[in-house]
């Protein structure tokens, strides 16, 4: 076997203390970080937003697409080549999509009914409420007035605080007539509000009450012509939004838009528990394993060190304002994997030395064990180093955030297998004892 350091007798076991003070100074710094910044860093499969496929007719560069998506308010849109010089794929992220956005939610429907089997008479006013055109779930409010409550500035308000989260919301009201005149058209108001403040255009519905119940008239052409622009706006999305922006930059280079994703926030949201259970599960699914090949003891040891590896790999990445995005659970999941192979490489040295060193104290034990493994995990360190500082740098923007999560989970991996998992399992051994001491 290759060996870069030979015959080393370095105490690991004495430098523990030392070790465990830089990791709990990295780990508070990494959460500092985060409650500084207010949590992660989501990108868009976390925080909601639109991947959108463009084709150009004309082969153009990713530089110069994100310059124009830059200047139109898009900062944070991830730009990528898919299949030939002229395909793209664009990611954007929710809170981007509402940079430019003054525009309010639209009623796209409404309809009412008079409410059957109730003491007092009443209509039922159903509505739905559309604000399609960024792609966002920013309904906040639906609002309904009765004619002759507008100039006292009274309505009904459906708040969405808690139950509006989509960019199109149904919203149900009832209005109580027992007071209103007979054979008398009213007019009712709908309008909706974003989460920016912005109301949209309202929607009027003529109701007259007669004896025998509610009477609806036809609706006159210009509500209808109100509705077909209502539909045209609904259908305006993400990508026709930045297909126009682009179209502009780039008048003499036509474009198509070929796909269109949005990840809403209810999935997005959906998607963040997913990844923390799948981190957890891979954490319980090794503390088994080594639990079973070694002792309890190394499976917690193990664990702990896992969970530090991570905790300094997103305190880092919450440093370098990186997005935390899918890729980057894949790159957490490789870490997780990397370090836990140098783990179990020096813990089964220590459990062979264990059966051949019997005279040895137990971290004379450990500390011979980890000097004989440690030319090997210099070895594959360096190498799987190097290979991730090759995608780092030449790698492009796209696996930019990846190989640079990788980087940071190589060295805290090393670093955890030799100063964190033994340490700690030495710790428990000499508070409560499974060997003679000698």
């Amino acid at each position: 076997m290759i060996r870069i350091l030979k015959e080393t007798n370095f105490n690991f076991i004495k430098a523990r203390k030392k070790a465990f003070i830089l990791s709990l100074f990295l780990i508070v710094v990494g959460i500092i970080s985060l409650l500084i910044r207010g949590g992660l860093n989501y990108g868009i499969d976390f925080s909601g937003g639109s991947l959108i496929q463009l084709h150009f007719e004309k082969p153009i560069s990713t530089g110069e697409i994100r310059k124009a998506l830059s200047e139109a308010g898009y900062t944070k849109a991830q730009i990528q080549k898919f299949g030939t010089a002229n395909d793209f794929l664009i990611k954007t992220v929710a809170h981007e999509s509402f940079i430019s956005d003054t525009v309010g939610p639209n009623i796209i429907e409404a309809s009412i009914e008079m409410e059957k089997g109730a003491t007092t008479k009443s209509i039922i006013i159903k509505a739905t409420a559309s604000d399609k055109r960024r792609g966002n779930g920013a309904i906040s409010t639906v609002e309904f007035f009765v004619d002759s409550l507008v100039e006292e500035g009274k309505g009904i308000e459906m708040s969405g605080v808690d139950i509006f989260d989509t960019p199109e919301e149904k919203v149900v009201a009832t209005i109580p007539v027992s007071d209103w005149e007979v054979n008398t058209s009213h007019i009712i108001y709908i309008r909706a509000k974003d989460s920016n403040g912005n109301w949209g255009k309202e929607k009027k519905l003529t109701v007259k009450i007669s004896g025998a119940g509610l009477i609806m008239p036809e609706e006159t052409p210009s509500e209808k012509e109100e509705k077909l622009v209502s539909e045209e706006q609904k259908l305006e999305t993400s990508g026709t939004a930045i297909k126009a922006k682009l179209e502009k930059f780039f008048p003499d280079n036509p474009l198509r838009v070929d796909r269109e994703e949005m990840v809403g926030p209810a999935v997005s949201k959906n998607l963040q528990w997913k990844a923390l259970w799948v981190v957890l599960l891979g954490m319980g699914a090794i503390l088994l394993y080594v639990s079973f090949r070694f002792t309890f003891r190394f499976g917690v040891g193990a664990v702990i060190a896992l969970f530090h590896d991570v905790f300094i790999t997103i305190g880092v990445l919450s440093i370098m304002g990186k997005e935390f995005t899918i890729p980057i659970v894949a790159a957490i999941l490789t870490i997780v994997g990397y370090s836990i192979n140098d783990t179990i490489v020096i813990s089964d040295r220590i459990r062979e030395n264990l059966k051949h060193l019997r005279k040895e104290g137990f971290g004379e034990v450990i500390n011979t064990s980890i000097n004989q493994t440690l030319s090997r995990t210099i070895i594959t360190s360096l190498t799987t180093f190097v290979a991730m500082l090759v995608l780092f740098l030449f790698g492009g923007k796209v696996i930019h955030d990846f190989s640079f999560a990788l980087l940071i989970g190589v060295v805290i991996g090393t670093y955890s297998s030799v100063f964190v998992v033994a340490p700690i399992v030495y710790e428990w051994e000499l508070k409560s004892p499974t060997r003679k001491r000698k």
